[in-house]
This record gives C-alpha cells, sequence and structure tokens, in this order.
C-alpha cells in the first residue's frame, strides 16, 4: 500500500504502518489530566518537585504517548475495536495509566507497561503477538 494524504489516517482506526497523531495527543491529554487530577486530591504530591519541573512530567507524558500508540500499532488488532481510538485512549488511558503506576513514577513507564493497560482497556491483541 502506498501512503498518501488521502489515505495515511483512517478516521477512528491509526494505520498499522504510522501512528496516528491524534492518538499520541489522546494519549497525552489523558494521562495529564490525571496527573493533575491527582495532585489536586493528594496535598503530599508535588509534581514539579518530583519532575525537577513541570517541563520534565510534560516531556515524560509525551514518551508513555509516543511509546503506547508505537506498541499499539504492532499489537492491537484494531479490527475488534467498538469505539474510535483516539475517543477511548482519552476518556480511559489516563486512569489506567495510574491505576499500575504512580503519578511520580512515570519514569518507569515500559513496553511491559503498555500490555498492562492494554488489558485494562480490554483491547484485543494479535493472536501471533
Amino acid at each position: 500500500m502506498v501512503l498518501t494524504a488521502a489515505n495515511r489516517y483512517d478516521p477512528g482506526m491509526p494505520s498499522t504502518l504510522t501512528p496516528d497523531p491524534a492518538a499520541h495527543f489522546a494519549i497525552a491529554q489523558s494521562l495529564w489530566r490525571e496527573c493533575l487530577r491527582q495532585a489536586a486530591d493528594d496535598p503530599t504530591l508535588n509534581l514539579s518537585q518530583a519532575y525537577h519541573g513541570i517541563d520534565s512530567l510534560m516531556r515524560e507524558v509525551m514518551w508513555i504517548a509516543h511509546m503506547f500508540e508505537a506498541w499499539a500499532c504492532q499489537h492491537v488488532d484494531f479490527t475488534q475495536l467498538t469505539d474510535v481510538w483516539p475517543y477511548l485512549l482519552d476518556d480511559r488511558f489516563g486512569a489506567e495509566c495510574l491505576s499500575i503506576l504512580r503519578p511520580e513514577d512515570l519514569a518507569d513507564f515500559d513496553t511491559h507497561d503498555c500490555r498492562r493497560i492494554a488489558a485494562k482497556l480490554r483491547l484485543t491483541l494479535h493472536a501471533a503477538l
């Protein structure tokens, strides 16, 4: 398949060839909101101090978005989705991610966490993987 501007992205389902920027945005936005919500609920959680500045937290959030979307493009069977991919991520990714990692531990996120979050999101993975 030749990628063109017209077929690069299928609305609602990312290409298996190229990560979807809308999914990156949705993951980052969802995780960012959930980090801020948890910090507001827990006066002992100082995200700026934990990351030596909020800009470092932003970098971690963006790295997680990049890593999860790249992992998902290789492992998730998008034909089994009943939700629009970026909407699902925006609605649920942040809460599911922070159910397995504390907000101050996002730098420890790795591909094993991608599989754990996929399970929490009830995503169908390719059988061969």
